[in-house]
């Protein structure tokens, strides 16, 4: 599932460059905020992440399950918002699809697949942080642990995390061309 998922990631990165429009300043500057706020969820998750060595409880895992995907969402939704509502209503409709198609159809797989790798992995400490938490809609109080972890840097770059930041500037770059040149 995971190629699957980052082909589909970069057939949805193809189809926005070349569908994408912008319709106003304000409505670009909207979504980029809201894709920004994405990117910030992701990088504050990022540091607290160690792949296949310890349970991820604290900072954003203390509201939910999992604010990489949730990130990620806000991410594409603010791109989809900023890049439609140019009057080229099939344009906004196909991103919009492939935004939903993403989140709604692939995503939700692919999380049942890491879930299920974080019980075997984890056991009884993952089912209890499940009992916690929920996937997507944040606690509105944190889960206190004794001892919690802090955010580490190291662990935001060794996560790869900047490519997402890397990805946000490619974009919004994307969009004041396309704004300049009134595409």
């Amino acid at each position: 599932m995971g190629r699957w998922r980052v082909f589909m990631g970069f057939l949805a990165g193809a189809v926005y460059v070349y569908f994408s429009h912008v319709a106003s300043w304000q409505r670009m500057a909207a979504g980029l905020t809201v894709a920004l706020l994405g990117l910030l969820l992701r990088a504050w998750a990022a540091g607290y992440l160690e792949k296949g060595k310890r349970l991820a409880q604290d900072g954003p895992y203390s509201y939910w399950r999992h604010p990489l995907y949730a990130g990620s969402f806000f991410m594409a939704a603010g791109f989809c918002l900023a890049g439609t509502g140019s009057g080229r209503t099939w344009h906004g409709f196909l991103l919009w699809l492939v935004f939903f198609a993403l989140f709604f159809v692939v995503y939700p797989r692919r999380i049942r697949e890491e879930e299920a790798s974080l019980e075997k992995y984890f056991g009884d400490a993952w089912r209890a942080y499940v009992k916690r938490t929920m996937r997507f809609l944040p606690r509105l109080i944190p889960l206190k642990r004794e001892n919690p972890d802090g955010f580490l840097l190291g662990r935001y770059r060794k996560n790869g995390e900047y490519n997402a930041a890397l990805g946000y500037l490619a974009g919004a770059g994307l969009l004041l061309l396309k704004l300049k040149l009134g595409f």
